[in-house]
């Protein structure tokens, strides 16, 4: 009773206070002041003797002005009052204008205060069903949202007071989860945690509890300038959780959460039925393949020795008398057909095993990928084959996710793999031009990268939540990572306390070696210091230009030296440091220098980050990359070797051994000791021929330059789909065949599991008809004239399935790539070097070009590496057997090893010798020169030796 008298005043007071000021102003200016302005405009030289007289200043003219002023103050408050009461009429939060800024405060607790806590009046009714009600979804240009309108204080028992639902418009439906178990609660226009409460838990002064449960989740939402830290909304779409306590309505059960369709406000993860009292998200532990479209959910309490996990079969929950099971489908789950990847996708943003990236940061990590096997096959010295199978220790690849990152890139932003970067000009053409060029943009930063590019390097960046230190290993690399070859305007440096860096990366700080993109600092004393030293040094090289920042030095001065940002990275120190540190912060704004502090900053802004990055405190529907310690010690491994920092791994052992690498998602096995080792077939799939049944014809396939299937005449058959080409090329580098699961993550990853495994079993359809009819020329078993001749076609099986493991039939296939293994093997047997070279002759016969040349898999690049290694083994043995007796084959074979790989110091040096050899002065000379231009082209130094080789095969030929 007292509520509800003192809520009455407030509407009063709200009223009274509300009228007054839209009343009573313009009533009080026309009764007391009057009209302020002049009836006409003055004339000029009313204009001049005011302005030169000393008397225009009086009492009245003060007065006039004010009430101008009060005019306008007015206006102001009256449209924000407007703007208010529409807002409020449609449910929705106002917007805030800058304009109004002065007035919009007053006049939104004004209208607050009148419309809070009304309810509307209707006859009692029984409590509310969870019946499923069909809500047509918001527009996606005008979000929709439940305004909490709290009713009056009541008890259970009070049934007369409840809220009558049915007169109320629905908005939308929200998930609540009662004992891990999802319920669609239906959203209506006064909508509140009371009656939530009421329903669930029986007695609605619990409703704090549901506040406390998902306060961290929702109730700091950001729209605009306006930060609501009190539940006042609920958007469709949110899963809220209740108290253990909490029971379903009679006559309910639990449901399959409702699709979003993005609501407002933050976006909520998917729930398992794993029975849960707080609201953490729970979903499936991310395999390092999962699909960029999953939903974004991560563990809540990472484990940085977490490895990632196979995919697993349907987790359901058991099934209820009320309702249907919760099933949660994973990858390898051939699940419900549900809609394509592209509209649940988060867009920009990739999932991973250990976080969350940005598909700029994709695309980066790829780059450097590229860059490591540059740097491997720069290095790389070949040897004689003394095994029959290539395992080198620097084949395996950098990154196990690049399949899934590349995939991602190119279904996001395929412009950011297929785009040639812009180089510019070069030096001569830049200075003797008379219209200087312009420059290609510099590249996204780190801070870009990772999410933050509002990173107010003025005064500092803040980290803290639950995902505080993910957000800062994600930022950490994305500075590392951030810059191509020819732009080092944009490759990012970082400076990190050592305690810093072992919070981040754990046990694996130790192992982390030199990298010349980041500083380890003793201490923070000595980090600031060294930015300290570093705003000094490039503020004197800005003045020195007459300029005022990096960004103008840049456009100025195309020939300044590079400052690309550097960043400082380290948890907030103690106060005692904050004035130096903030004053550091502000003068390294103009210099490109920022500082990320894990904490909270009091003299910046900070983020609160999310598990699955998402943020609060900053703009509206921020989203930061996050990584934990294992994914982020894989990345800082690979930029190490990729920015040279680190040589590629290396076996322990003096000779590779004798047995094949059993096949893996990580390390193909693509070489396979003779020819007689091969996947079994399947006793089932066994043709049976009858006597009049004529034999099939071995068929040739090419997956070594422009991959294709062969007929009888060599030529290119047709009907074959490019996915189903695809697989051949994927089976012929698994010669002993792949699983279901590894050639549906390699080749459909992004589809779902019923969508992909539909594709799969297409293109195995079109690929045994294909390569049937080429085996099989003639008419089908069920053509007309085939069953009039009585003559019956054999059923054969070139593509063998023996319980989800396929793999190609060698009895029925002869593919080129399998040949030069199998003569790979045989040189590795060879007892004389007669022996070896007819075989190293035999396999050189089956190169065409690398592995599918002109075709882009997303798979490929490991074992297009592998190929490309076997083949420079067997040209380079061959010109080593032939360099005494035929000098001329010898210096084809080396020419054609450095086509292979012109990257290659070794090969090159090797074939200086071959053509010194023949006395060729010229070869030597466009040797040296091709491979200084492409070692420049990918940042690479030249190595000394091969000059001085040159110089000194050179100076022989000219004076024998």
């Amino acid at each position: 009773m007292w509520t509800l008298i003192v809520r009455a005043v407030a509407r009063l007071a709200s009223a009274v206070g509300l009228l007054a000021l839209v009343v009573g102003i313009p009533v009080g200016q026309a009764r007391y002041i009057g009209w302020p302005l002049p009836h006409q405009l003055p004339s000029d030289e009313q204009v001049r003797a005011a302005l030169t007289s000393r008397d225009w200043l009086t009492d009245a003219t003060l007065i006039d002005g004010l009430s101008v002023l009060l005019w306008l103050l007015w206006l102001l408050f009256v449209v924000s009052v407007m703007v208010e009461v529409v807002a409020s009429v449609r449910g929705v939060p106002a917007r805030r204008y800058r304009l109004l800024a002065p007035t919009q405060g007053l006049a939104a607790a004004l209208v607050a205060g009148l419309t809070a806590t009304i309810v509307a009046t209707t006859t009692p009714a029984p409590a509310l069903t969870h019946t499923p009600l069909t809500v047509a979804p918001p527009a996606a240009d005008r979000p929709t949202a439940a305004v909490v309108v709290e009713p009056a204080p009541r008890t259970s028992a009070d049934a007369a007071t409840r809220l009558d639902t049915s007169v109320l418009k629905p908005v939308g439906t929200i998930t609540v989860l009662i004992n891990g178990r999802p319920h669609q609660h239906t959203v209506v226009k006064g909508e509140s945690l009371w009656r939530i409460a009421d329903t669930y838990l029986g007695d609605p002064n619990r409703w704090p509890e549901i506040w406390d449960l998902n306060k961290g989740k929702y109730w700091s939402h950001v729209s605009g300038r306006t930060t609501f830290h009190d539940p006042d909304l609920i958007f469709p779409g949110w899963v809220l959780a209740l108290p253990a306590d909490a029971t379903a309505p009679p006559g309910t059960g639990p449901v399959d959460p409702p699709p979003q369709s993005s609501p407002p406000g933050p976006t909520t993860p998917p729930v398992t039925a794993a029975p849960s009292a707080t609201p953490t998200t729970l979903a499936p532990t991310p395999s390092i393949t999962a699909p960029a479209g999953a939903a974004p959910t991560l563990p809540s309490t990472p484990d940085p020795s977490a490895t990632p996990t196979p995919p697993a079969t349907t987790t359901s929950a058991a099934p209820t008398p009320t309702g249907p099971a919760i099933t949660t489908p994973t990858t390898a789950d051939p699940g419900p057909a549900a809609e394509d990847p592209a509209s649940t996708a988060m867009p920009g943003w990739i999932q991973i095993a250990g976080g969350f990236i940005g598909v700029g940061f994709a695309a980066g990590l790829l780059y450097a990928a590229a860059l490591v096997w540059k740097r491997r096959r720069h290095r790389y010295r070949p040897t004689p084959i003394t095994s029959p199978v290539l395992d080198d220790a620097d084949l395996a690849p950098p990154l196990g996710a690049l399949t899934h990152l590349r995939q991602s890139v190119r279904r996001q932003a395929p412009h950011m793999l297929e785009a040639e970067p812009d180089r510019g000009p070069t030096v001569r053409e830049y200075a003797t031009a008379e219209v200087k060029p312009p420059l290609p943009p510099v590249g996204p930063t780190g801070t870009d990268l990772a999410g933050v590019a509002s990173l107010p390097v003025s005064a500092g960046q803040g980290l803290r939540g639950p995902a505080a230190l993910h957000a800062a290993r994600a930022l950490l690399v994305a500075t590392l990572t951030s810059g191509r070859i020819d732009d080092p305007d944009a490759q990012g440096r970082a400076i990190v306390p050592a305690a810093t860096l072992a919070t981040l990366l754990g046990v694996s700080a130790v192992d982390l070696g030199l990298m010349h993109r980041l500083t380890v600092a003793p201490s923070f004393a000595d980090a600031l210091t060294l930015v300290e030293e570093e705003i000094i040094r490039r503020s004197r090289i800005v003045a020195d230009h007459d300029v005022a920042d990096v960004a103008t030095l840049r456009q100025a001065q195309a020939l300044a030296e590079p400052l690309p940002q550097l960043l400082l990275i380290a948890d907030v120190p103690d106060v005692a440091w904050h004035a130096r540190l903030s004053t550091a912060i502000r003068l390294g704004t103009a210099v490109q220098i920022g500082t990320a502090l894990i904490g909270d900053w009091p003299h910046g802004t900070t983020l609160v980050v999310a598990e699955d990055g998402a943020t609060t405190g900053g703009a509206d529907g921020q989203r930061v990359a996050v990584l934990d310690t294992a994914a982020t010690s894989q990345m800082l491994a690979m930029l190490a070797e990729a920015h040279g920092d680190a040589a590629p791994p290396t076996t322990d052992r003096d000779t590779p051994t004798e047995a094949a690498p059993s096949p893996g998602p990580q390390q193909k096995s693509t070489v396979e000791p003779t020819s007689e080792v091969a996947a079994p077939a399947a006793a089932t799939d066994a043709p049976v021929e009858a006597a009049s049944t004529p034999k099939p014809r071995i068929v040739n396939i090419r997956v070594l330059g422009t991959p294709a299937i062969l007929d009888a005449d060599g030529a290119q058959v047709r009907g074959l789909r490019a996915k189903s080409l695809e697989l051949v090329v994927y089976l012929a580098v698994q010669r002993r065949g792949a699983s279901l699961d590894d050639i549906m993550e390699a080749i459909w990853g992004d589809a779902k599991p019923r969508r992909a495994g539909e594709r799969l079993s297409t293109c195995v359809a079109n690929l045994r008809g294909v390569i049937r009819d080429v085996a099989l020329p003639g008419p089908k078993n069920d053509d007309p004239k085939a069953k009039a001749n009585g003559a019956k076609r054999a059923q054969i099986e070139p593509v063998v399935n023996t319980g989800s493991h396929y793999h190609l039939e060698p009895a029925l296939l002869r593919i080129d790539w399998w040949s030069i293994l199998d003569e790979y093997a045989k040189v590795a047997a060879a007892t004389d070097d007669p022996a070896r070279l007819a075989h190293l002759q035999a396999a050189i016969g089956h190169i065409h070009g690398g592995l599918a040349d002109g075709e882009d898999y997303e798979w490929i690049d490991t074992d297009r590496e592998h190929v490309r290694r076997c083949m420079i083994k067997i040209y380079t043995q061959a010109a080593n057997l032939l360099a005494d007796t035929d000098p001329h084959q010898a210096r084809v074979y080396g020419d054609l090893a450095c086509a292979l790989d012109p990257l290659s110091d070794a090969l090159a040096r090797r074939a200086m010798h071959a053509a010194a050899r023949v006395g060729d002065a010229d070869a030597i000379r466009q040797r040296l020169a091709r491979l200084r231009r492409e070692l420049d082209n990918a940042g690479i130094d030249l190595d000394p030796d091969t000059e001085q080789l040159a110089a000194s095969l050179l100076r022989d030929l000219a004076n024998p």
